[in-house]
Parts: structure tokens; C-alpha cells; sequence
């Protein structure tokens, strides 16, 4: 029996990796590369690529839609999924769209579809960490990666970064929602080696938005690892609006969960061509996807990953990619 996806957005630097991931996951997997500007990724009977405006998306005749587009097409993409009877994965709606996002659940639910919003690393992974330590008071999650690649770049899509870093930052404390100014809450921290020491910054993020509702925290925040000099850059506009080719990823990334005072991680390495970024956001939406039309997942509606997501299934998966959970 063949497993149909299509992943939106499937010509950017993550829905390559989702696109690859799907090709060798099983022989049964076909796999549409929908994208504003299509190019010839992949040359196999499995794979075939078209146009796709994300605004207005034809999604019939597939099983999963993966939504590799910025944020703000997401709720067009979902309300394609309910009319196509598709069932959805995005990697992220940076809070406010998560939100709005989460209201079309009951939709979802009638319709017998499952949407898993946030699946990529951060939101993602760290959300079904959080979910394996049983939080009952506090999640931090902090991300930091290590590039050893000299030629300049950054990590991903360069309008979300310019988002994170200039939009309130939400927060819980005291068991409430809160809004913080923008680029604040530097912390220096050390992970394990390669990474080593970092400084850290708070910005805006969905974990925050789906964490503390479905544990009841009192507290939580998330903060991502940023050179000083790079921030700068992004405010006074320094930063191109498509990644730079670098040649071969080479760098290191560790998410980590602090969930009451316990730790784990997920550490990720590069691969001949992907960024350790790319492969731990890339590789995860494509094992829910799979995990879905499989039968893993069965809980309808519009869900977070600590909720739709099974842990040790899902960190198997993982391991599978070369990504390490610690604990």
C-alpha cells in the first residue's frame, strides 16, 4: 500500500531534508515536492515535483500534508487540509499562529484528521522531551548550536530570525502568560562538548504556547543560542534573505529540556548536506508523518507534539537519524 505525502515548501533548505527523509524511510512512501518556485531535488519514480502557492494548495489524493512554508500560511494550509481531508504537520507557528491554530481543533476532530503543530526540533523534539520528564512546575528549553564552518551564514530561514528577535518574547511566570521586550534575558551557559559555552537569548517560540496549557506549569521559557555580533547584524539589516551556499555543513546542535531541575538533550550532528539545524527540524516532521499514516498516532484533532507524539517510538525514530537523546 503506498503512503502519499506532500510537503509544501519541499524545495527549502528543511523540506529538502523532509523530502530526502521520506525517500528513505520505505519503499512506499510517494512523496509531491509542492513549492512557489519547484526545482528537481531528488530524480526518482517516488518523487515528483509541482508548483503550489501555499495561499490556496491542492492537496488531494494524499494522505499527510507536511507545511514547510513560513508561519503565517499556516492556517491556509490547514483549512486546505480540512476541505482535502488531508491530515497536517507544520514545524512551527512562532506562539501567536499556534494559537489561532489550535482553535480549528474541533474541526479537525469532526473530520477524523490529525494536525501535529510544531514538529520540527524546537518546537518539536523539545516538546516531547518535556512530555518524557513529566513536568509538574517548570520547563527551560534552550538551544545552542556549534558551527565550525568558516564562511558566514545563519541558521535558518531569515524571516523567522528577524521575527524572534524583534517581536515580544512570551513567557510563563507565576503560571501566567507574559510578554517580555525583545532580545533580553542574555544567559551564558555551558553544554556538552563540541558546543561548549554559549550565550543565550529569549525570543519569541511556540513550545511556550502549548507546554505550560497541557502540563499546568508555573513557569516557562525558551531561549536559543545567538552571537552578539550576528544579532546586531540581523537588526541593522545585514543579513541577506536567502541562506548563502557554504558548501558542507559542518556544526553541532544540542537542544536541551530543564524540566524541574532534570535534564535531557537531543544532539545533532551535520551531514554531507544538511546543517545539524536541518537534519533535527527536517528529519522529525517527516516521522510523524510516517508515524501517522501507519496507525502510531490515532488521536484526532489539532494537537502539540507532547500530546500526539508517542515517546519511545518517536526517540527510536530518532536514534535511527543519528540523533542522540540524553538524559
Amino acid at each position: 500500500m503506498n503512503r502519499r505525502f506532500i510537503v509544501l515548501g519541499g524545495c527549502g533548505a528543511i523540506g529538502r531534508v523532509v523530502v530526502r527523509d521520506l525517500l528513505e524511510s520505505h519503499r512506499a512512501n510517494q512523496i509531491t515536492v509542492a513549492d512557489f518556485r519547484p526545482v528537481t531535488l531528488i530524480r526518482s519514480q517516488r518523487v515528483k515535483t509541482v508548483f503550489a502557492d501555499a495561499r490556496r494548495a491542492d492537496l488531494r489524493g494524499h494522505d499527510v500534508v507536511i507545511n514547510c512554508t513560513q508561519h503565517n500560511f499556516n492556517l491556509h494550509v490547514m483549512r486546505a487540509a480540512l476541505r482535502d481531508r488531508v491530515h497536517y504537520i507544520d514545524l512551527g507557528g512562532l506562539f501567536m499562529w499556534t494559537r489561532r491554530q489550535l482553535k480549528l481543533h474541533r474541526s479537525f476532530e469532526r473530520a477524523g484528521l490529525t494536525a501535529v503543530l510544531g514538529m520540527g526540533c524546537a518546537p518539536g523534539i523539545v516538546n516531547v522531551m518535556a512530555r518524557a520528564l513529566s513536568p509538574k512546575r517548570s520547563v527551560k528549553i534552550r538551544v545552542a548550536t556549534k558551527d565550525f564552518n568558516p564562511a558566514p551564514g545563519f541558521p535558518y530561514s531569515a524571516q523567522t530570525i528577524r521575527e524572534e528577535l524583534t517581536l515580544t518574547a512570551w513567557i510563563v511566570k507565576g503560571g501566567k502568560f507574559k510578554e517580555m521586550p525583545p532580545r533580553t534575558g542574555w544567559e551564558r551557559m555551558k553544554f556538552p562538548a563540541p558546543v561548549g559555552w554559549q550565550w543565550l537569548v529569549r525570543t519569541r517560540h511556540s513550545e511556550v504556547a502549548t507546554l505550560p496549557v497541557t502540563f499546568g506549569l508555573r513557569e516557562c521559557d525558551f531561549k536559543v543560542g545567538f552571537d552578539r555580533q550576528f544579532v546586531r547584524d540581523v537588526m541593522a539589516g545585514k543579513i541577506p534573505n536567502q541562506p548563502v551556499d557554504r558548501g558542507r555543513p559542518d556544526d553541532y546542535e544540542i537542544a536541551r529540556v530543564v524540566a524541574d531541575g532534570r535534564v535531557m538533550e537531543c544532539h545533532a550532528r551535520s551531514r554531507k548536506h544538511a546543517s545539524a539545524g536541518d537534519v533535527d527540524t527536517g528529519c522529525p516532521p517527516s516521522i510523524v508523518a510516517q508515524m501517522i499514516v501507519t496507525g502510531q498516532i490515532t488521536q484526532r484533532g489539532v494537537l502539540p507534539p507532547e500530546v500526539a507524539v508517542p515517546m519511545e517510538p518517536f526517540f527510536k525514530e530518532l536514534a535511527k537519524r543519528g540523533m542522540e537523546i540524553r538524559s
